[in-house]
């Protein structure tokens, strides 16, 4: 067997022998391998320094190789030996002789039927994955450390049986594996990751990592897809969950995204206190146009409208106010109608309509501004009964512009229609169908606008 036993350096022998088994057997076996570590062919015997010209390099690379192609592991590994020692990077300056050591390792390992010089040889082949990166960087030569680490999670899994005592450290190899570049690292093993900590009763960092994970693949795709289903298994109620972010919070009380998370949960649940109570906290900690507008939304459906158009202005305000702003204008808009304050009303619809001209949410609330104008003016006059007709050319153009608005369009004309200045009333003040006529008078000042006689 030549050279066959000569595998591993004193580092490796403390590896071995920290794994909890049997120590007694193994340590005759590896004494012998540390005794027999130089008994090999002549040639290698006089190459054990690296000082060495460019043929001598080619001769054991030549010989390792040739060995390898033909898998006769055995008579490779003198010769890789000597080349990982002494010219790791040869030929190319890539990694290719630190992953053929991986083969040749495996190769006499998986060959031999004792289980504990076999477990001794993949036990050599995990050492090469540790190595491999920081030796290559050490002589001038890159490698791909997630290659490298992900190869290292296979190999281990790949081995189920031989590598048994190991296999609850798979799921952390391919965590490190995600923490080098996330982006590379299938949904598979994202899934192994998350189940593998689920098994091991570890319920809070499998939590922690689906946050990390839904940072970096975002939450739509089939990675967002995944983690919710994870998500909805960890936590059979919101209750359930909401009792775990608060757990977590009281352990790190200015956690933006625990903030987050529990203050979104509250606000699904409808637990309106507990809104309240951490909103001030949420924009604290994350003072974003988002966040505001969130506060500024959930104070409008409460009725506190002017905490609403406060928060709403602040958000406006903010880096990314603008993102959102035609939302923004028309719930100030909302805001100020509730209160009656119809002129200020407009003004905000207005500035939505600005955003998009055809926002038919903007150009429908302007027509209701009209009609509730004339029932807060009261007397239904002729004169009064003439604003519905400016009201109907805001409905109408909101329906041409946005279908999105179409049904709830249709209802309002057919109400309106029925309430128009009729033929009499029109003879009476001498309006002539077609013709303009200006909304400027009594109560309708504000309005200042012309429409059409019906």
């Amino acid at each position: 067997m030549q050279g066959s036993t000569a595998l591993i350096k004193r580092s490796d022998i403390m590896k071995v022998l920290s794994r909890n088994r049997d120590a007694t057997g193994i340590l005759s076996i590896v004494i012998v391998a540390f005794l027999m570590s130089g008994i090999t062919t002549g040639s290698v015997r006089a190459q054990d320094t690296c000082e060495a010209d460019d043929n001598t390099i080619r001769m054991n690379y030549s010989l390792y190789a040739e060995y390898w192609r033909n898998k006769s592991f055995d008579s490779s590994l003198p010769y890789l030996r000597w080349i990982l020692k002494c010219a790791p990077g040869f030929p190319s300056g890539s990694d290719r002789n630190y992953r053929r050591a991986v083969d040749v390792y495996e190769g006499i390992g998986l060959a031999s039927e004792d289980l504990d010089i076999r477990r001794t040889y993949l036990d050599s082949a995990l050492y090469i994955h540790d190595v491999a990166v920081p030796n290559l960087k050490d002589a001038g030569f890159e490698a791909d450390p997630f290659n490298w680490m992900f190869n290292k999670g296979r190999f281990m899994q790949s081995h189920p049986v031989d590598l048994e005592d190991i296999q609850h450290e798979v799921g952390g190899v391919y965590q490190k594996a995600f923490e080098i570049d996330a982006a590379r690292l299938e949904p598979y093993y994202i899934n192994f990751i998350i189940s593998d900590l689920v098994i091991r009763d570890q319920k809070t960092n499998a939590i922690e990592f689906m946050e990390v994970a839904e940072n970096a693949y975002g939450d739509s795709g089939e990675y967002g897809v995944m983690i919710k289903e994870w998500r909805g298994r960890l936590f059979t109620s919101p209750e359930e969950r909401i009792e775990f972010i608060e757990g977590q919070l009281a352990d790190d009380p200015d956690n933006v995204e625990l903030v987050s998370d529990l203050f979104n949960l509250y606000v699904d649940e409808e637990m309106r206190d507990m809104v309240y109570d951490l909103a001030p906290r949420l924009m604290e900690l994350d003072p974003t146009a988002k966040t505001f507008r969130l506060v500024a939304k959930m104070r409008l459906d409460d009725g506190d409208t002017d905490g609403a158009i406060e928060l709403y202005n602040q958000s406006l305000e903010m880096d990314d106010g603008q993102d959102s702003a035609m939302e923004v204008y028309y719930n100030i808009g909302v805001a100020h109608q509730q209160e009656g304050r119809l002129s200020r009303a407009r003004t905000s619809y207005r500035q939505a309509l600005r955003v998009d001209s055809g926002y038919g949410e903007a150009l429908m609330s302007i027509g209701d501004l009209y009609v509730a104008a004339v029932q807060g003016c009261g007397s239904f006059e002729r004169e009064d009964r003439a604003v519905y007709w400016l009201a109907a050319d805001y409905f109408e153009r909101a329906r041409r512009l946005d279908d999105r608005v179409s049904a709830q369009i249709r209802s309002r004309l057919s109400t309106l229609s029925q309430l128009y200045p009729t033929a009499e009333d029109k003879f009476f003040k001498n309006w002539t169908t077609g013709g303009d006529f200006r909304i400027d008078y009594g109560c309708y000042t504000w309005i200042g606008e012309s429409t059409r006689v019906r």
